[in-house]
């Protein structure tokens, strides 16, 4: 399951950079009525043993030593249209199931992911839709091992 979360985002990161090739960017400003998060007086910097991220013109840190985020300066996250299906292609199973897309960002190193839950094991089409861009791909899910019970002397 984790080879196909990986897939996933690879094929998420591909489509968004894709889309936002394809369209032009859109200078979006959250109301006035919204106090979004400004970067701190003082820049977070990670503890050790994590590497301190130099601050962007775009982004900065926010947090605490045990739980911190970077986040746009801009305060602007939005909901891409991403639409992502699935099928079995050896069998019959019920539908793929997805949460719906998270926030995404321009730029580079853009990303838009989407949780997937594929009900049985077997062979899988999966594709995605973005902005009439689209891309499919074929996985093998294989079934979920069964964890051995720990025996009560070997812990």
């Amino acid at each position: 399951m984790t080879v196909l979360r990986l897939v996933l985002l690879i094929l998420l990161v591909g489509l968004a950079v894709m889309g936002q090739q394809n369209s032009p960017r859109q200078a979006l400003k959250p109301p006035a009525s919204c106090p979004v998060t400004s970067p701190p007086a003082n820049p977070f910097t990670p503890p050790a043993p994590y590497e301190p991220i130099e601050p962007s013109d775009n982004g900065f840190l926010l947090g605490t030593e045990k739980l911190w985020t970077v986040l746009r300066k801009s305060g602007v996250w939005w909901r891409p249209k991403l639409r992502v299906t699935g099928r079995r292609l050896d069998g019959d199973a019920p539908p793929l199931l997805t949460l719906p897309t998270t926030n995404a960002f321009p730029g580079p190193a853009a990303a838009m992911l989407v949780g997937v839950y594929v009900p049985t094991p077997g062979c899988w089409e999966i594709m995605g839709d973005y902005k009439g861009q689209k891309l499919s791909f074929v996985v093998w899910v294989k079934p979920v091992e069964q964890v051995k019970p720990v025996e009560q002397g070997n812990q």
